[in-house]
């Protein structure tokens, strides 16, 4: 997935690349226009990031501000947020080679996580995305229809975007994206054009983050690297891929995609990819979602931080807090 944390990629930019890692995305103008703040996820431009150093008070000054809205909205709830975030702020990273599972770095880092390269699909803690497995056919032929439409990409969003320039190095020039989902917020061109689809991960009530689906050429692979971000997990359903001949290694661990299979990975650890077919794209539906060990009100803060992040104003920390409480409501 693409090099950027949660944090990084807004703090201090007036524009973005990847939240959490993954695909390059956009979002569509009129959810632009709703998303606010503006910081624009996933646009492939260059990203300013928060580094605290001494003596570099605007920042300390900032950090401590979006703090204390954290702690105010959430109270004791928000702790791992916020030390999170003052982790990035300080340019440090979360670093550490694990016995047997390989090595995880993130700069967005929540401790007291489950860290595994590797999660189960079938344990009992992924019912939504065991739903997604039977209804693959589904949400493959709907992607196929929509490949076959030559105005596609006319009709879309941003489709088939590349990596942002600053992951190039690792993700090449030929992986693509088609974003349906970003930040917690649906695209709304392009929802309408996979409605079965977005129906699909809706009613499975996915804990979803980002949805997007992933082409992997014939010939390509992604060298290894990581997403940066643990609180956040990736899982992919294959749709289309040359079995047997293209796989995803996690921690040291390949897993090789097959037709209707989900996997979920962590990937703050050290990842890789390869379609080693001569002929024969790869596509999957990547979701990313939040870590079953989040409780629910942190990922609310976490959502407080899209927000507040693009406009630590009073008038922000009022808008991202107006935004909290109606979550909490169920209105969001």
């Amino acid at each position: 997935m693409l090099r950027g944390s949660v944090f990084s990629s807004t703090l201090l930019s007036s524009s973005s690349s990847n939240l959490f890692g993954g695909a390059p995305q956009r979002l569509s103008a009129r959810n632009k226009r709703n998303a606010r703040p503006p910081h624009q996820n996933r646009s492939g431009k260059p990203v300013q990031k928060l580094r605290c150093q001494q003596g570099d008070d605007d920042d300390d000054d900032r950090v401590r501000t979006i703090s204390d809205a954290l702690y105010v909205a959430f109270g004791t709830s928000a702790t791992r947020v916020v030390q999170s975030l003052e982790l990035l702020a300080s340019g440090r990273e979360y670093k550490r080679d694990h016995p047997t599972k390989g090595r995880q770095e993130a700069e967005s880092f929540m401790y007291g996580l489950r860290a595994d390269p590797w999660h189960d699909v079938h344990d009992g803690r992924f019912a939504w995305l065991e739903r997604l497995e039977k209804e693959y056919e589904t949400i493959r032929d709907e992607l196929t229809s929509a490949l076959n439409n030559p105005d596609l990409e006319s009709l879309g969003n941003s489709i088939w975007s590349k990596a942002a320039d600053a992951d190039a190095v690792a993700y090449g020039p030929n992986w693509r994206t088609l974003v349906l989902q970003d930040r917690c917020t649906w695209d709304d061109t392009n929802t309408t054009l996979f409605p079965k689809t977005t129906r699909l991960v809706r009613e499975a009530s996915s804990p979803s983050v980002e949805v997007f689906f992933a082409r992997q050429p014939p010939g390509t692979g992604i060298k290894p690297h990581t997403d940066f971000t643990n609180f956040i997990l990736t899982s992919h359903v294959g749709l289309d891929v040359p079995e047997n001949e293209c796989w995803f290694d996690v921690g040291g661990e390949k897993h090789w995609w097959k037709n209707g299979k989900a996997c979920v990975a962590d990937t703050s650890f050290i990842h890789s990819t390869d379609n080693f077919s001569k002929s024969k794209d790869r596509y999957v539906l990547i979701i990313r979602f939040w870590h079953p060990d989040l409780s629910e009100l942190e990922r609310s803060a976490v959502q407080f931080l899209f927000d507040v992040l693009g406009d630590s104003s009073e008038e922000g920390i009022r808008y991202a807090t107006l935004r909290a409480e109606e979550r909490r409501k169920g209105l969001i």
